[in-house]
Parts: C-alpha cells; structure tokens; sequence
C-alpha cells in the first residue's frame, strides 16, 4: 500500500546473476537529454555496497544517483 507519509522501498531480486556482469540500463535508453539516473556497477559492487551501509530506505537509493 502507497503512503504519502513513510517511505517506501522497492527492490528487485535476481535469482544467482552473474556477479562482474554491469547493471545499467539498456544503451537505446540512454540519450544526452535522458541520462541515466543512476551509474553502473557489477551486482558484487552493488551487493558490497549494501552490506557495508546497512538497509537505509529511500535516502540509499537516492545515494546511487549519479551526479548530473
């Protein structure tokens, strides 16, 4: 259920993906005038990162964002 006043957090599981393999979006998505929100990283950077952080809601996803 979508509650204006708490956070809510999304995830998506793969099942066993390929650890060096890159998370990004699809390269036809990407333009100059639709950047990709977020950088690349292997799912082994992406699983560290979170172990090291802890579960942190919204502000972790938002923590990936890739400067613009």
């Amino acid at each position: 259920m979508v509650n204006s006043s708490s956070e809510r957090v999304s995830l998506a599981f793969f099942y066993n993906p390929k650890s060096d393999l890159p998370i990004e979006p699809a390269k036809e998505l990407i333009t100059d005038d639709r950047p990709a929100l977020y950088k690349a990283m292997t799912f082994d950077e992406y699983r560290l990162y979170i172990r090291t952080r802890g579960p942190q809601g919204k502000s972790q996803v938002e923590s990936l964002k890739s400067p613009r």
